[in-house]
């Protein structure tokens, strides 16, 4: 026993000091029951063996004097529970499921007879739950393969359970409508979520658990425990598959494929048709998934057999989706292109010979020569710009061949085009589990996955025109690991200690950089300023923002479980530290053409003549095409290496968060049909913290500027002082 104690303390202290410690939830189940003669009366020191079929590793108690008994810290599995008493024949209990965080129970009726004698009942676990309050739902086994999915997101099964309703796509959904950040999702026990997004992106895992690599997914989302209810209301949890005394595997090929699809309706009206197929161009989804998984004991011929002892589960699964996204455009008209703005009236008389209009009635169109009207008024800027004048002919060049459609203004016209991409997700799942001697457990779950993409539809930083330089991927490296021991220090005592990290950095349109921009002049022009009739002209810019961050989660829990006559104790406490750092930079500055009457009064007036309507369009169009600038919008980034400002430099933001608790929970069974829980937990999460001195902070005062205290709301009180930022600096 010193032995063991000793060894236990070594090895939370070896885990305590080799990393960050951080929150956990344990991945075990429970099966308590009662055990009476024919005539219902209990029996005390009955001997029960509980065994798991997969693997034979067995844990033995016995009832209490009230007839009763447990046997905590299962692992989630079918299990077999064979009871032996003196004067009575030996009862044996098949198919016992054993579920996550749920405790099963059953009820055996002894015989009287000889020991050599058995009774055999299959699937003795009651349909009933009465052993706690938690309400849930579990899926197990071909329950999990057997739905269908098209992504093979064991997530996505959540959404088939109680209580779960989606709005829009999976990711946007809520359980019990309660907020995402009421949700707690693990795998194996640690938490898997992106969790600088979890208060409005809780319904998304970082790491994918996927459908064939999990054996079990429950979800909780009423009165969990106070051992398995951190971080969240509801609770989600799967386990990783696990090997066991037989080999066992399969391979799979997933395959969707478009060839029966019939064309999306606007495809058919908008694209200029194939010349091989002569049909209009289809945004084909051809998706594969293949894959494959072998789990069973490790052995090593003629050196070391694994029965009973060790075991080996692997899965590997790839998403291949070659994309096609369809893309409508506004470009500018050829004549408002080349300075000609037009617009519709029956009735405006032209008040100068830079206006003239043809036509009558509902169809008469009038037409203004922006550069004309501007040399009148005597402006500096009166012929088109050079660069802007080069990115509209690049556009115009780039959809030549395409089908371009007129729309309700003249100006504007409408041009529709297919881009392509493509993904290729790889998601490899390994999983040990050793039965160090009878009473010590230890298993270790890896999952490492990669993303990668062409273009980033999801987030549309795809081309803005056909082959155009600006565009972006989201990319990103991620992985997880969780390794538990389980202690059986005797049979009413069991201890889980579990540790775990998350992480990964995601890449967010990396190819950006000054180079896209060199058909802008080496900015992000915003010739998007004009619009007219109520369309607006599409920017060659999808992003000039690229940007990466990794948020990393290190977790650490420790569960022990006493069972004393009739009453089941679990004690535990667990630590969180949650580091974010982010990497953000604008590529180019972005140059604004719009206008201002204000600012830049004669640039709007020398459109005067035209109704106000068409003043400001015209005024607008005259703005872009000759280069009139407003505004060059740029920043200087304070460098976390010098602590001074650098023009168009990367800022880096580094932070971190911690949270702990303690725990403890009795399941007092007073009688066979009656269970009564009661727990208490106690959790602290604490503030943010900076790890680095880009932050800044300001004065309650400073919140209100220059209005002052109290005056936020009204217009023309100064009483107050411009607001002032100082360092946040680390540590706070």
């Amino acid at each position: 026993m010193r032995k063991g104690l000793q060894m236990y303390f070594l090895v939370l202290l070896t885990l305590a000091v080799s990393s960050v410690i951080a929150f956990g939830q344990g991945s075990t189940g429970s099966l308590s029951g009662t055990v009476v003669d024919p005539k219902g009366a209990v029996v005390a020191g009955a001997t029960v063996v509980v065994k798991n079929v997969g693997t034979n590793q067995e844990n033995t108690t016995q009832t209490s004097g009230e007839g009763t008994f447990n046997v905590p810290s299962l692992v989630s599995g079918v299990y077999i529970a064979t009871i032996n008493a003196a004067g009575f024949k030996q009862a044996v209990v098949t198919d016992i499921k054993i579920d996550v965080g749920k405790p099963s129970s059953i009820s055996i009726g002894l015989e009287i007879g000889s020991a050599n004698e058995s009774v055999t009942v299959v699937g003795g676990g009651e349909l009933l739950q009465t052993q706690t309050a938690t309400v849930g739902t579990t899926l197990t086994g071909r329950q999990i393969t057997d739905l269908p999915t098209a992504s093979r997101d064991a997530l996505d099964l959540v959404l088939a359970m109680p209580g779960t309703t989606t709005v829009g796509r999976p990711r946007q959904s809520s359980v019990n409508g309660l907020p995402k950040g009421a949700l707690n999702i693990t795998i194996d026990g640690i938490n898997v979520q992106d969790n600088l997004l979890k208060s409005n992106d809780g319904f998304f895992t970082y790491v994918r658990p996927r459908t064939d690599a999990i054996s079990e997914v429950t979800v909780s989302t009423s009165t969990p425990g106070a051992e398995s209810s951190s971080e969240g209301a509801v609770q989600i949890k799967f386990v990783t598959q696990g090997g066991s005394n037989d080999y066992h595997g399969g391979v799979y090929w997933y395959h969707r494929n478009p060839a029966l699809n019939a064309n999306y309706w606007f495809n058919n009206r908008d694209l200029a048709p194939d010349p091989v197929t002569h049909k209009a161009p289809q945004a084909r989804i051809l998706l594969n998934q293949p894959g494959g998984k072998f789990g069973g004991p490790i052995r090593f011929p003629g050196i070391f057999n694994g029965k009973d002892k060790a075991f080996f589960f692997v899965n590997y699964e790839e998403y291949r989706l070659p994309e096609k996204t369809s893309r409508t455009k506004n470009i500018l008209s050829t004549q408002a292109q080349n300075g000609i703005f037009r617009f519709l009236s029956s009735s405006f008389e032209p008040g100068n010979s830079d206006t003239t209009c043809s036509g009558s009635g509902s169809t008469r169109i009038c037409s203004t020569n922006v550069y004309a009207a501007a040399q009148r008024a005597g402006l500096a800027f009166a012929t088109p710009d050079p660069t802007v004048a080069g990115l509209l002919n690049n556009i115009r060049s780039s959809v030549n061949g395409l089908v371009i459609k007129d729309t309700g203004d003249p100006n504007v016209q409408q041009v529709s085009f297919t881009n392509v991409g493509g993904q290729v997700r790889k998601f490899p799942t390994v999983r040990f589990d050793f039965n160090l001697g009878k009473n010590h457990h230890l298993e270790n779950i890896w999952n490492y996955q990669q993303f990668r993409s062409s273009v980033d539809f999801l987030n549309s930083v795809d081309p803005a025109f056909p082959n155009f330089p600006n565009y972006g991927s989201q990319d990103s490296n991620r992985f997880s690991n969780s390794t538990a021991w389980r202690w059986t220090i005797n049979q009413n005592v069991v201890n889980e200690m579990r540790y775990g990290i998350l992480g990964g950095t995601s890449l967010f349109f990396a190819q950006v950089n000054a180079g896209q921009f060199q058909n802008q002049g080496g900015y992000s022009l915003g010739i998007n300023s004009f619009a007219s009739g109520g369309f607006t002209i599409n920017s060659a810019t999808v992003t000039n923002a690229p940007s990466r961050r990794h948020t990393p989660v290190r977790q650490f829990n420790d569960n022990i479980t006493w069972s004393k006559g009739n009453h089941s104790l679990n004690f535990g406490g667990n630590f969180t530290r949650i580091t974010y750092w982010n990497q953000g930079v604008t590529a180019v500055p972005a140059i604004s053409f719009a206008t201002s009457a204000t600012l830049d009064p004669a640039g709007t007036n020398a459109f005067s003549s035209l109704a106000a309507t068409q003043q400001a369009n015209a005024s607008q169009l005259y703005y872009v095409l000759a280069g009139r600038l407003n505004a060059v919008n740029a920043n200087a980034r304070l460098s976390e290496d010098t602590l001074k400002y650098t023009y168009l430099g990367d800022l880096e933001s580094r932070a971190a968060q911690k949270e702990y608790g303690i725990y403890g929970q009795d399941s007092w069974r007073i009688r066979p049909n009656l269970t009564l829980n009661f727990g208490l937990r106690w959790e602290v999460q604490l503030p943010v913290e900076a790890l680095n001195d880009t932050f800044a902070q300001v004065s309650y005062e400073g919140l209100y500027g220059e209005s002052g205290v109290g005056n936020l709301f009204k217009p023309g009180t100064v009483a107050g002082a411009p607001s002032t930022y100082a360092l946040f600096g680390k540590g706070y």
